[in-house]
């Protein structure tokens, strides 16, 4: 299994300051990929509900199956996700 994710999302908490939400709200986009079985494309998310939200979109963006904590999705806002870049075609 996976160590990076934990260690990952760990590190954020210390990192991001107490007015992190201020500090980003609509300056901020983060680029997931909701994985379900009517949609595999790309969402942006600008807006964040609190810290614990910033951190899982951040962890959501950054999710490669099983690699980051042997999950194979990671789920946000209460549905499964991956990496924004997944699947992305090259220009």
């Amino acid at each position: 299994q996976g160590i990076w994710g934990p260690m990952i999302e760990t590190w954020l908490y210390e990192l991001l300051p107490d007015d992190a939400l201020d500090r980003v709200n609509s300056r901020l986009a983060l680029l997931v990929t909701p994985v379900t079985p009517f949609f595999f494309g790309k969402t942006q998310v600008t807006s964040f509900e609190s810290l614990e939200d910033l951190v899982s979109c951040n962890m959501a963006s950054v999710h490669l199956p099983w690699f980051l904590d042997g999950n194979l999705v990671r789920m946000l806002r209460g549905a499964p996700h991956i990496d924004g870049s997944f699947l992305a075609k090259e220009e």
